[in-house]
């Protein structure tokens, strides 16, 4: 395959990976189906995502061929300032409402700003990325610019993947209180998804070094990463001299006799 060829190739194939991670790491960050939890003794599925949470009443008998009819999501905002005070009045009769100890999972923790700040600058990097890689055929300069773009991007999506996994492993995170029960959430198919957009972005930066080797081999840059290429053995090494210039000694001669003249001369008075 041509040189140009397998350039535009690989370009073709990084941005493509980009444009899929960024449509999976936009699909888990909406999703409220980050943490799952069914707390049986409520009849009830709670959804607790990044920024909105979701419950679902259970299913229950309909027939004797249909067993189980599902209901609804109903869905509420962490940062709803309606929402957060029925949780902070419903915290406060923690000791007479069984449901309040769940409903602590519902507030709009640091960490899940923390996760959010990373999957939004992870976005905007991509898609400067991808903006990047469009240009990088006209301009060489955009390649550097597309590849520490989606690095950037790729890092923000792994810090924003390990906040989460290490926080919803808390104790505190991880099992919820319910009136005469414990139960454990489990890591839904949200943060599976933003993983798998993190996973396409890696391939891709992959990609994208490979298409950086290329441009700078097709501008004649290339040689400086060849094993044979010829580095200077004994560099020169340049040796200044400074010269004084020439003494007149005529000139040295005249003086020393005009001194000689004037002091050997009486003085008069």
């Amino acid at each position: 395959m041509p040189s140009g060829a397998a350039k535009k190739a690989l370009l073709v194939l990084s941005s493509t990976l980009i444009l899929v991670g960024i449509g999976l790491t936009i699909a888990g960050a909406f999703s409220p189906a980050w943490q799952v939890v069914e707390i049986r003794e409520f009849r009830a599925e709670h959804q607790h995502g990044l920024w909105w949470d979701c419950i679902r009443a259970e299913q229950h008998v309909v027939s004797t061929m249909e067993f189980y009819d599902e209901s609804p999501l109903h869905c509420m905002y962490k940062f709803d300032e309606s929402a957060e005070l029925v949780i902070e009045n419903t915290l406060q009769n923690i000791d007479e409402d069984g449901a309040a100890g769940e409903a602590e999972h519902h507030k709009f923790w640091a960490w899940h700003k923390i996760v959010l700040f990373f999957i939004v600058s992870s976005e905007f990097l991509a898609f400067f990325a991808t903006c990047a890689g469009c240009f990088a055929p006209c301009l060489s300069g955009m390649a550097f610019a597309f590849t520490i773009a989606l690095f950037l991007a790729m890092l923000s999506s792994i810090i924003a993947d390990g906040v989460f996994f290490l926080a919803a492993n808390r104790v505190d995170v991880r099992f919820v209180q319910g009136m005469v029960g414990t139960y454990e959430q489990v890591i839904g198919y949200a943060f599976y998804l933003h993983l798998l957009g993190t996973l396409c972005w890696i391939l891709a930066f992959v990609c994208a070094l490979a298409t950086t080797y290329k441009f700078l081999r097709s501008n004649g840059n290339g040689k400086l990463f060849d094993s044979d290429y010829p580095m200077p053995s004994n560099p020169t090494r340049v040796r200044m001299e400074w010269t004084a210039p020439p003494r007149d000694h005529s000139r040295d001669y005249s003086a020393k006799a005009h001194l000689v003249e004037t002091f050997a001369s009486p003085t008069q008075v």
